[in-house]
């Protein structure tokens, strides 16, 4: 497995993980209603999922970046 592969296997797992952590903060927030309990427990898990999502966009990102660098570095390669 190279390298841009397990960055992308890893940045999508960690964005999943974070998108899954915002969902469930959302259906707590809407499940629950409006009357503050159930609040501060969706508000602790935007606080993790938020974050995770973004260190995971990141995570692709780099592997993006990567991917394009490298596709772009073989051709010069055969010459």
């Amino acid at each position: 497995m190279t390298e841009v592969r397990a960055l992308t296997l890893v940045g999508g797992i960690v964005a999943a993980t974070g998108g899954l952590i915002c969902g469930i903060a959302v259906i707590a927030t809407f499940g629950a209603g409006f009357d503050g309990g159930a609040n501060i427990g969706a508000g602790i898990l935007l606080l993790l999922g938020v974050p995770l999502s973004i260190v995971g966009g990141a995570v692709l990102l780099v592997a993006a970046v990567g991917s394009l660098a490298r596709r772009r570095r073989r051709p010069s390669d055969a010459r």
